[in-house]
């Protein structure tokens, strides 16, 4: 065998031995990726699962507190609405006791205020009537009296200011006579009256002084109701519509001043009557009369001092 079948021989068996080798080490590396994709598989798998669990308990868990969120949500709200009732519940029976209170006072003002209102009203009464009870009673006492009655009316009771148709009247002789006549207001001149003048009964415009003159009295009296002054506007536009007129002969009897207001206080429209046989049966000739006709057309139930001023 020569050298070249020799080295031929080897080469042979290098390359095959080579070739083995590759073949191994294919095989091992195609094992090894295998193993290797496997591996990566199989984590791939895990990573999937774990993913997917993770993903579910996240779920689970937004599910669980989306729960108990709501279910703090209903609680606040249920406890703000009985809180809000309770609050509400509170307000009402506050506003009933505050309420029942406040009724209580009034009640209890009333009930303190009609006995002194009627105490007050019995007192004034009586300084009203005493003075004209005991002039009644003993005639000679009129002249005594008439300082104590105007004492008590102009500094014990409280004055009035007339209105539109007030009545008022005067003092002529110590309360055993009176002048009266209708307040129409306007300036100085404010009272219609009717005068004595030359025999005549003449209706004239006056100021208050020239309302009390010629008489004893200094107080001009005025048709009131509770404390107040009364009137009567359709008497004082009729008083008005007469000023200037002649309303026959004069009478101190059967055609007086009484007659004139008596006549303006009237509340149908008709004639004056004068000394007609009507008007003397109703004795329109009196002041008597005068503040009973008061009574009926205005309230007045009083008759009250009116401090005026010229």
């Amino acid at each position: 065998m020569g050298f070249f079948d020799i080295a031929e021989s080897a080469f042979g068996s290098v390359c095959g031995v080579i070739s083995d080798t590759v073949s191994v080490a294919e095989k091992t590396v195609s094992g090894v990726a295998e193993a290797a994709g496997g591996a990566v598989s199989s984590v791939g798998n895990a990573v999937c699962d774990a993913a997917e669990f993770a993903g579910k308990a996240v779920c689970d868990a937004a599910d669980l507190a989306g729960g108990a969120v709501s279910s703090a949500g209903k609680a606040v709200s249920g406890a703000a609405s009985f809180a809000g009732d309770t609050v509400c519940a509170a307000g009402n029976a506050a506003c009933d006791a505050a309420e029942k209170g406040i009724n209580l006072v009034f009640d209890t003002i009333d009930a303190i205020d009609k006995p002194v209102s009627r105490a007050a009203d019995f007192a004034d009464n009586a300084t009203q009537y005493v003075p004209v009870i005991m002039k009644l009673t003993n005639p000679a006492l009129g002249p005594l009296m008439a300082p104590v009655e105007s004492f008590i009316d102009n500094v014990v009771r409280d004055p009035v200011t007339p209105v539109f148709g007030s009545v008022l009247y005067v003092d002529l002789v110590s309360g055993y006579a009176e002048h009266s006549g209708i307040y129409v207001g306007g300036g100085e001149k404010c009272i219609v009256e009717l005068t004595n003048q030359g025999g005549q009964c003449i209706i004239n415009l006056v100021s208050p002084s020239e309302f009390i003159s010629g008489g004893t009295g200094f107080s001009i009296y005025v048709s009131s109701h509770h404390g107040y002054a009364v009137g009567k506007k359709r008497a004082a536009r009729r008083a008005l519509s007469m000023v200037g007129c002649n309303l026959g002969t004069y009478n101190i009897a059967l055609n007086n001043c009484h007659m004139f207001t008596n006549y303006c206080l009237r509340s149908k429209d008709s004639d004056y009557a004068g000394s007609d046989l009507s008007a003397i049966l109703s004795m329109d000739m009196t002041l008597t009369s005068i503040k009973n006709r008061a009574r009926k057309v205005m309230d007045a139930d009083e008759w009250r001092v009116w401090h005026y001023r010229d």
